[in-house]
């Protein structure tokens, strides 16, 4: 029996169970609180949900190590971004009209042309004309913590010409009345704030961050990250993002875990996305093409399913262990629902960081 069958056989089971005692209002509840993940390769097809409903594949599959065009790519991020709705509503719900809404990516600037140390802008700018044409949004920041040099930069073609400048001045152009920016974090205002709900830390016992003034004001954040891994935590995936809203240097301050969950807290993304065509493996600095979008509501639940995607185990790594201890989200993967390919299917083996090792 395959995990999707077995999970929905369970779930069906529970609503019997709940009909008998006459309690299936609780039951659809308990259900409803699942969190979803959706895994979409470029090969994607067609799938099927826990109740057996077909779920419409990608109009033109390839390959996970085929090269996307910019329609394919886009085609992926709105499958994956339509597949992680819940039942309480899809991605556009969680965002209102007027909102000012924060899209955190990757870029790293020690490293601007290697292959999967950037966030793909095809999958930002797929996100953001996704709400836009759901009239959702009223101002979008594009913020990350890198230079004038890297948001202008074309990455050698690597996106279809496509530089997150030269998306944000196509926005503008297609959607007079919206505002369309640019925020390099490292230079933002900032304001110091204690960590809500206590410092996860050690070096920093009186729970106080520098954290930029954009993420505390504005009304939703959203993460897109790479699939990456990282020789200190073991990946570095769409909460990887935070650690670079923190003035100074984190590993002052803590573990980078620790210092991830802390910065975490202070906006706990509204919705994740994890892949694109390009990622690292190793020490985080070796190129790897696999075709592979995931998306969610709950970050840590979309980041233990893409790490388990690059053959991690989860419940090993420290940063999801100390999020799911804090509320954010739940590590097993057997205890999250996923739509679309099978995480088998998605599965790609990343070398793993030299010096990482798994948490105890």
């Amino acid at each position: 029996m395959r995990r999707r069958q077995f999970l929905g056989f369970s779930a069906a089971a529970g609503v019997v169970l709940a009909q008998d005692k006459q309690d299936e209002v609780i039951a659809t509840a308990t259900q409803d609180t699942t969190p979803r993940v959706a895994i979409v390769l470029s090969s994607f097809k067609e799938g099927s949900d826990h109740d057996g409903t077909s779920l419409p594949g990608l109009a033109d599959p390839q390959p996970p190590g085929a090269g996307l065009t910019s329609a394919q790519v886009n085609a992926m991020a709105r499958a994956a971004i339509d597949l992680a709705a819940t039942r309480g509503g899809d991605f556009a719900s969680t965002v209102e009209t007027e909102d000012w809404v924060v899209i955190q990516t990757r870029i790293r600037p020690r490293q601007p042309h290697v292959r999967g140390s950037v966030a793909d802008p095809r999958i930002v700018r797929a996100v953001i004309s996704y709400l836009v044409e759901n009239k959702k949004g009223l101002r979008f920041t594009v913020a990350g913590s890198a230079p004038e040099t890297a948001w202008a930069s074309e990455w050698e073609g690597e996106f279809g010409g496509l530089s997150y400048r030269k998306m944000v001045e196509e926005l503008t152009q297609s959607h007079r009345g919206i505002r369309f920016e640019i925020l390099d974090l490292g230079s933002a205002d900032t304001v110091e704030l204690p960590v809500p709900g206590g410092a996860v830390a050690g070096k920093n016992p009186g729970g106080v961050y520098a954290i930029p003034k954009v993420i505390q004001q504005c009304d939703r954040v959203i993460s897109v990250a790479p699939l990456a891994t990282d020789p200190a935590m073991g990946v570095a995936l769409s909460m990887a993002n935070y650690l670079g809203i923190s003035k100074g240097d984190p590993a002052k301050l803590g573990a980078p875990d620790e210092v991830l969950i802390d910065l975490f807290g202070y906006h706990p993304a509204d919705f994740a996305i994890a892949g694109g065509c390009w990622g690292l493996e190793g020490d985080g600095d070796s190129p790897v093409h696999h075709n592979l979008i995931l998306a969610g509501a709950l970050a840590p639940c979309v980041d233990a399913v893409a790490a388990t995607a690059m053959g991690f185990n989860a419940t090993e790594l420290r940063f999801l262990n100390l999020a799911d201890q804090k509320g954010y989200g739940i590590n097993d993967v057997d205890l999250i629902w996923t739509r679309g390919n099978e995480p088998d299917e998605a599965r790609r083996e990343f070398k793993k960081p030299s010096r990482w090792r798994p948490a105890a």
